[in-house]
């Protein structure tokens, strides 16, 4: 029974998802299958999140639960039906070539993988006192947060700051299996990493023109000791994998949107852009990453008021969590400093300690290995070879959010600042690794990229 139950869930969640997918992508002659449902993962885990957030301000309980199914129902066949009016098609491409198929069995093997792993491990320190503990008071609370978690003193160690994107997602599967079980939602990261993989070997593809490279840096994409082993990794329920496919869809289709005069990869974008906050806090800053390397491609292209009206989705959710933890009278967060030009000034000292704690990390071969020596060559290969647009962005995609993260630690408020980036500079430093792997994958396919007229 529990299941049916489950599925339950997840279908009501990728159905509002493949209707948002659908609705987005109207305007193509032909879908790929693989992408739409990547899509739909994703755009699901914010839709029902959201509705959830919103209708938990009016109702709870069982009539919240059902008010947020028929959305979801609703959106799937408006997505479905705008589908046929245009007469879309559904198509899988396939591999071609032994050495293609060799990789794509690899990848599904890798997925597999992750999936069995993911069951047997258990949630780590984050995954449940700061994440799944959300989804847990919610549930007893008729899927509604209780407005003294936000302000409670005693409750402060689980960031009540937090968006709540994951947590959200994770009472879904409570409310619909009618228990609040762990072992249930671990399901959810999994299918992040799938998602994550697929994403990656189709922008990588489409980016590059060849599958090869899409399908070689999917299958090299866990080959990384942090990502499985690690704190934070994909399999125990932190919310920064999920931040890191997010941001790579969000780029990847920005980075498309060079190639083709069509308008859909900006509204793939946009809608990343407004999950981006929704899931982390340091999503925010993620956000304004993409939002000042989206101008650069904006400008460029001629296509500023479509770019203006695609910040605002996010604009629009990073305003209403700030208004709401303030009407909810939260307890401000501790880790860090309120930001003043005299903290920074009487911080000035910690800029050698900070970068020296952080390439140590970068050089940590058990962490790491060999992965950022490589993406290092990559984006000098392509900056120095290539020099154009689509190098620099990329570039900035990466190189930026180190900066930022690193610059915050200027501000922190723990006693020992440098063991306050040694616990958390792993984690933010994996928010960027899917796009690492797209940077070293065209820097494989040794060849410019042409601008094309249409999506194929």
């Amino acid at each position: 029974m529990i299941l049916l139950q489950l599925a339950a869930a997840y279908l009501t969640l990728f159905a509002a998802g493949m209707g948002v997918t659908l609705l987005l992508l109207r305007s193509l002659s032909r879908l790929n299958l693989l992408e739409c449902g990547c899509l739909a993962w994703l755009f699901g885990v914010g839709v029902v999140s959201l509705l959830l957030w919103i209708g938990g301000t009016l109702v709870s309980g069982v009539i919240l639960q059902a008010i947020v199914t028929v959305a979801c129902l609703a959106l799937g066949v408006t997505g479905w039906r705008a589908k046929q009016r245009a007469g879309v098609i559904f198509e899988l491409p396939r591999p071609s070539g032994i050495t293609q198929w060799l990789l794509t069995i690899f990848v599904l093997l890798e997925i597999a993988t992750i999936f069995f792993v993911s069951a047997k491990h258990t949630l780590g320190w984050d995954g449940l006192l700061n994440w799944e503990i959300k989804a847990r008071y919610a549930f007893v609370n008729g899927g509604v947060l209780p407005v003294e978690y936000y302000s409670s003193a005693g409750r402060s160690f689980s960031h009540p700051e937090y968006p709540l994107g994951i947590p959200l997602t994770e009472l879904w599967l409570y409310m619909w299996i009618g228990e609040a079980h762990q072992f249930w939602i671990k399901t959810i990261f999994p299918f992040f990493y799938a998602a994550g993989a697929c994403l990656l070997a189709l922008i990588a593809t489409r980016i590059s023109g060849r599958c090869w490279v899409g399908l070689l840096i999917a299958a090299l994409f866990p080959f990384i000791p942090y990502f499985t082993s690690g704190p934070g990794g994909v399999i125990v329920g932190y919310v920064d994998f999920p931040v890191s496919i997010v941001y790579l869809t969000g780029l990847g289709y920005l980075l498309y949107s060079l190639s083709t005069r069509i308008e859909y990869p900006f509204y793939i974008y946009a809608s990343c852009l407004a999950l981006l906050p929704w899931l982390k806090q340091e999503g925010a800053i993620l956000w304004c990453v993409l939002v000042a390397l989206g101008l650069v491609v904006s400008w460029q292209q001629k296509k500023v008021r479509l770019f203006a009206v695609s910040i605002l989705p996010g604009l629009f959710v990073i305003i209403s969590w700030r208004l709401y933890l303030k009407l909810m009278d939260a307890v401000p967060p501790t880790d860090f400093s309120p930001l003043s030009v005299h903290a920074l000034l009487n911080s000035a000292h910690r800029v050698g300690p900070i970068c020296r704690t952080l390439f140590a990390e970068i050089e940590s071969t058990n962490h790491w290995g060999s992965f950022w020596l490589l993406t290092g060559l990559a984006l000098l290969y392509l900056l120095v070879l290539f020099r154009d647009t689509r190098s620099v962005v990329l570039a900035g995609a990466i190189l930026v959010p180190v900066m930022v993260y690193s610059s915050t630690y200027l501000f922190s408020a723990w006693p020992s600042y440098t063991a306050h980036v040694t616990a958390s500079m792993p984690r933010l430093l994996l928010h960027i690794v899917p796009t690492a792997w797209l940077a070293i994958g065209l820097a494989l396919s040794f060849r410019r990229v042409e601008p094309e007229k249409q999506h194929t």
